[in-house]
């Protein structure tokens, strides 16, 4: 994939009856890193707004890593660092998981090739299945869709109302200003990090 900035993909996030936008862009490339961030629209997963931008570290023969990860939520007007400790919780499906170095690593999730109706059309997308403490996502992905690539993302869990969930693509982003400036971070609240881990 050709990863420019400012593009990415809207989504509709469907949680508990309700409907908000998720979008997804590419925040900043360099030649070892891509930085992407995440706006959540405030009454879905978050009762608030919120932005996260993960920087993601490309290594020769080494799998793909987060090396940084920033959040901004409510009415702050500063950026906070995420420590390292909030990129990974103990429950479901991680960024991590979708983290891939090697086509065999991510070949084995391969469902098989499949008609899939979103929002902004119907694709022929990859379906691939994830599951990991009693939380399935299924995700479907096309190269006819930007850098991105993701058309729907089902996820279900009959332990957990949170995990219960689905993304739709609505349309491409294209010229999209990061809101987050990493230069601009500070040290995380304590409010930040109990809202975080409440809301994952």
């Amino acid at each position: 994939m050709d990863f420019k900035v400012g593009e990415g993909s809207s989504f509709a996030l469907k949680t508990e009856g309700k409907t908000v936008d998720l979008n997804i862009y590419v925040a900043a490339r360099e030649k070892k890193s891509l930085s992407v961030e995440m706006h959540f629209g405030a009454g879905g997963i978050f009762p608030f707004n919120m932005w996260q931008q993960f920087q993601f570290n490309f290594k020769e023969n080494r799998p793909i890593s987060i090396s940084k990860g920033y959040i901004l939520a409510k009415e702050n007007k500063t950026p906070e660092i995420m420590p390292k400790e909030l990129f990974k919780q103990n429950q479901g499906i991680q960024v991590q998981d979708f983290l891939f170095s090697k086509q065999s690593e991510f070949s084995k999730f391969f469902v098989g090739d499949e008609l899939v109706e979103a929002p902004a059309g119907t694709f022929v997308a990859k379906h691939f299945k994830r599951s990991r403490k009693g939380q399935i996502v299924d995700f479907w992905i096309s190269e006819e869709v930007g850098p991105i690539g993701l058309v729907k993302l089902i996820s279900t869990s009959e332990s957990k109302s949170s995990q219960n969930y689905s993304v739709e693509l609505k349309s491409l982003l294209k010229r999209v200003r990061p809101t987050i400036n990493p230069e601009d971070a500070t040290e995380i609240s304590k409010e930040s990090r109990a809202i975080f881990i409440t809301n994952n």
